[in-house]
C-alpha cells in the first residue's frame, strides 16, 4: 500500500515542504495501518522544520497525533478490526495518508468527537497529563501562554482537580481563558504587578508554554520558593529553577482525556483545519503563534 507523506529535506520555512509517496513495508507484529482522516499540527512540528531542533537526520517527516481508519492488521491482533475508527500517537510520523502505528498506541474514537478534534487530541492530552502528574499535588498553579492546545486542557484537567489556575495569555484570548474556569492575565509589561494583584498569595507551581524571559521572571517572583517551575518549550531558560517537562506517552492518560471531551466535560476548540495539501499553508499559521487551542490538517 502506498502512502503519501510530508517531508522536508532541507530546514527553512514552509516553502521546504514537499510530498513524496512511498510504498509502506509489511505491517510488522503489534502494528495497524490506518488511513488517516486528521491529523493535529503542533509547535514543535513547525520548530523541528525550521532546525530549530533537530533531533533527526534530514529528510525530516512530521506529525505526532491522528485520528483514522484501520485499514490492516495482522492475523491474531486481539481487540481491533478492519474498519475500526481511532485516534492516538504515530509511531514516528502522522502527516501522512497511511501510517503504521503500534496497536498499543490505540484509542477508540467516540461516535460523538468530530475527526479533526479526534486527530488532535494526543499530543495535548498526553502532554497537559504529564505536566499535571510531574507538578504533583497543588492548590494554586501559573500558566504562562495559556490558549494553545496544551495550555487549553492544562487549564480545564487542572480545575477540575480543584486547582485554582491563573493564565496568561494575549488581550484577545482573555475571555477564551475565562471560559475554561481560569483566571485570565495579559502578559506583557508590568505582568508580575498584575499577578501579585490579582493572586496575592505565591502560587505552588507554574508551567512556560512559551519559554520566553517574561514567563521565567514571573514565575521567579511569584511562584513559592519551594514550588516547581516547569516548561515545555524546550527553549535556554534563565533560572536553574526552571525544568523541562517531556511528554510521556501513556494511552491510559489518553483515554481519561478523550472521555472528558466525549462527555463534554472539556472544551476541545479546534481554532484552523486546512487540507492535507494546504500543508505550507497550516505550518505558516503555526508559526505565526498565538494560536488557541488546536491546528489540523484534514484527509
Amino acid at each position: 500500500m502506498k502512502s503519501t507523506i510530508l517531508i522536508a529535506r532541507e530546514y527553512g520555512q514552509s516553502a521546504v515542504l514537499a510530498f513524496a509517496e512511498s510504498e509502506l513495508p509489511s505491517l510488522g507484529a503489534g502494528m495497524a495501518r490506518i488511513e488517516v482522516r486528521a491529523a493535529g499540527i503542533n509547535p514543535i512540528d513547525a520548530r523541528r522544520m525550521t532546525g530549530e531542533f533537530r533531533h533527526a537526520p534530514l529528510p525530516l517527516t512530521f506529525g505526532t497525533e491522528f485520528a483514522g481508519v484501520i485499514v490492516d492488521l495482522p492475523p491474531g491482533t486481539d481487540g481491533w478490526a478492519i474498519g475500526d475508527e481511532v485516534l492516538g500517537s504515530g509511531a514516528g510520523f502522522t502527516h501522512a495518508t497511511v501510517i503504521d502505528v503500534p496497536v498499543a498506541n490505540l484509542i477508540a474514537r467516540p461516535a460523538n468527537i468530530a475527526w479533526s478534534v479526534a486527530g488532535s487530541l494526543a499530543g495535548a492530552a498526553q502532554t497537559a497529563m504529564t505536566i499535571l502528574q510531574e507538578i504533583g499535588p497543588v492548590s494554586s498553579l501559573l500558566v504562562h501562554g495559556a490558549s494553545g492546545g496544551v495550555g487549553s486542557i492544562t487549564v480545564q484537567i487542572a480545575r477540575e482537580l480543584g486547582i485554582d489556575v491563573v493564565a496568561t495569555a494575549s488581550e484577545g484570548n482573555q475571555a477564551y481563558l475565562q471560559s475554561l474556569g481560569a483566571i485570565p492575565v495579559p502578559y506583557g509589561p508590568g505582568l508580575i504587578d498584575r499577578l501579585a494583584e490579582i493572586h496575592p498569595e505565591p502560587f505552588d507551581a507554574s508551567v512556560d508554554m512559551i519559554g520566553n524571559d517574561e514567563a521565567t521572571l514571573a514565575s521567579l517572583a511569584r511562584v513559592k520558593p519551594t514550588g516547581k517551575l516547569g516548561t515545555i518549550a524546550g527553549r535556554p531558560v534563565l533560572s536553574p529553577r526552571v525544568q523541562a517537562i517531556w511528554v510521556k506517552r501513556n494511552p491510559a492518560n489518553l483515554a481519561k482525556v478523550v472521555e472528558g471531551v466525549a462527555e463534554g466535560r472539556y472544551q476541545w476548540p479546534v481554532s484552523a483545519q486546512f487540507p492535507f495539501a494546504h500543508a505550507q499553508e497550516a505550518y505558516d499559521s503555526i508559526l505565526q503563534g498565538h494560536t488557541r487551542g488546536k491546528s489540523v490538517l484534514i484527509f
